[in-house]
C-alpha cells in the first residue's frame, strides 16, 4: 500500500507556486519541499524562524521527508536563505494551494469571517498605520476549519472592503444558502444585501458602531408585546472575564408580516435577535446585564439562533489557537508576514481535523486535545506525516 499519499499530494500542488530565484536550474533547495518543511516543523512545535532553521538542519535524514519527497537525501537551505524563501513567496499562488488542499473538508453551509491582526507585522507596535497587516480568516463552522484568508495591508479598517472582495471571488462560495456571521464591523448595508440577493443567509451583530440601526431595533422591540420564541442556557464553566455566564436569546417578529422590521437601506429583515446576558462573578456574586442584538433575513428557533450565534466564536477560538499554539502574536515578520500565516493556517487546521476524528478518545500522553496533538507530534514524526492522510469530510 503506498504511504503518505495526501502528503505527497499536496507537495504536488506546492510545486505549481512560481519560485522568485532567477536561476532555477541551479537552485538546490526546491521551493516546494522547503514550505512542505515548515508546514511539518510547524506542527512538532518550531513557530519562529531560527526554531523551524533549526528543525531543519538536525532532519537531514528524516526518513519520513525522504519518503514523501521519495529522495535519498534532503538538502536543507540556509537560515538567511529560508528567511528569503519565506518573505518572497507568492502569497496569491500559496493562497490558492491552501484552498484548494481544504475543499474536500469543508462544507461551506455555516461560515464564520473575522480578521486577525498579524501583531509581529509591525516592528513599531500594533497602532501605527504604516505598516501593520491584518488578515481576514474565513471559516467553515460546522468543522472549525479556516478554508480561505484575504490580506489586509494596513489595519483591520480594510476588513470590509476585504469581505466585499471575497464575495466577488465566483469559486470561494457555494451558490445559495450559505448562513455567514460575523461582528458587527461588516454589518453594513452593501455587504448585507449583496448575501440576501444571493439567496444566502446572514445573521448580523449590531452595536454602538450602527447607533442609528441599533437604536431602531430596540425601539421596534419595544412594540412586540413578547417574544415570539426564547431560549436560555448557563454555562457551568467560567469565561467573560473569569465569570458565569447566563444566556437568553429571544426573537422578534409577526408571523403574519414577512418582515421583522422595515428599514430604508438593508434588504429583507426577517428576525430581531436580543441576547441578555447575566455575569455572576464566582466569588462576590456580583451580577451584571447587559444585552446585545442581531438581525437575521431568515426565521428560525431561538435554540438555533443561540446555536449558531455560538458557534460563531469557533473564529474566535481559531484565533486563540493560532498565538496558543503557533505563536502568532509572538512571530516577528514585519516585511512579508502572509506566507507564515498560511502556513499556520495549514498546520492548524490539520491538528483540528485530527481532533473532529478523534475527541473523545486518547493519545499516549492524555486525552485528545489540540494541544496534545501538538506535543505528540513533537516526539512522532510518523503521527505527524499521518496527519496530512486525513479523510475528506
Amino acid at each position: 500500500m503506498k504511504r503518505y499519499t495526501k502528503a505527497k499530494t499536496l507537495l504536488e500542488s506546492l510545486m505549481t507556486i512560481p519560485d522568485y530565484r532567477v536561476d532555477i536550474g541551479k537552485v538546490e533547495y526546491p521551493l516546494a519541499e522547503v514550505l512542505f518543511m515548515v508546514i511539518f516543523a510547524l506542527l512538532k512545535g518550531n513557530t519562529t524562524f531560527k526554531e523551524i532553521f533549526g528543525w531543519m538542519i538536525y532532519n537531514k535524514d528524516n526518513p519520513v521527508l525522504k519518503e514523501i519527497f521519495e529522495k535519498d537525501e534532503v538538502k536543507m537551505p540556509s537560515k538567511s536563505t529560508l528567511h528569503n524563501i519565506l518573505t518572497n513567496t507568492d502569497n496569491n499562488t500559496l493562497e490558492k494551494v491552501f484552498r484548494q488542499h481544504f475543499s474536500n473538508y469543508v462544507k461551506k453551509e455555516n461560515i464564520a469571517i473575522d480578521g486577525k491582526w498579524l501583531n509581529g507585522s509591525d516592528v513599531n507596535g500594533q497602532y501605527t498605520n504604516e505598516c501593520h497587516k491584518a488578515i481576514l480568516n474565513i471559516l467553515d463552522k460546522d468543522t472549525k476549519i479556516v478554508f480561505a484568508h484575504k490580506f489586509m495591508a494596513k489595519n483591520k479598517e480594510n476588513e470590509i472592503t476585504a469581505l466585499k472582495q471575497a464575495f466577488d471571488e465566483d469559486d470561494l462560495f457555494s451558490d445559495e444558502g450559505q448562513i455567514f456571521s460575523f461582528d458587527a464591523i461588516q454589518t453594513q448595508t452593501q455587504t448585507l444585501n449583496n448575501i440576501n440577493s444571493k439567496k444566502d443567509k446572514y445573521l448580523a451583530k449590531v452595536k454602538d458602531n450602527q447607533k442609528g440601526l441599533k437604536q431602531k431595533i430596540i425601539e421596534t422591540i419595544e412594540t412586540y408585546e413578547k417574544p415570539i420564541d426564547s431560549y436560555s442556557f448557563e454555562d457551568n464553566g467560567l469565561s467573560c472575564g473569569k465569570k458565569y455566564v447566563k444566556r437568553e436569546v429571544e426573537i422578534f417578529y409577526s408571523p403574519s408580516i414577512d418582515i421583522a422590521m422595515y428599514d430604508e437601506n438593508i434588504d429583507n429583515i426577517q428576525t430581531l435577535i436580543r441576547v441578555n446576558k447575566t455575569l455572576t462573578c464566582p466569588k462576590t456574586k456580583k451580577q451584571t446585564f447587559y444585552s446585545e442584538y442581531l438581525i437575521a433575513n431568515f426565521r428560525t428557533t431561538a435554540e438555533d439562533f443561540y446555536n449558531k450565534i455560538i458557534s460563531h466564536w469557533r473564529v474566535e477560538t481559531y484565533h486563540y489557537h493560532l498565538d496558543m499554539l503557533m505563536d502568532e502574536d509572538e512571530h516577528i515578520a514585519y516585511k512579508e508576514p502572509y506566507s507564515m500565516a498560511i502556513l499556520r493556517s495549514f498546520a492548524l487546521n490539520l491538528f483540528q481535523l485530527y481532533h473532529n476524528e478523534n475527541k473523545g478518545k486518547k493519545l499516549p500522553t492524555g486525552k485528545v486535545t489540540m494541544a496534545e496533538i501538538k506535543r505528540t507530534c513533537k516526539y512522532d514524526d510518523n503521527f505527524t506525516a499521518e496527519l496530512f492522510e486525513q479523510e475528506y469530510v
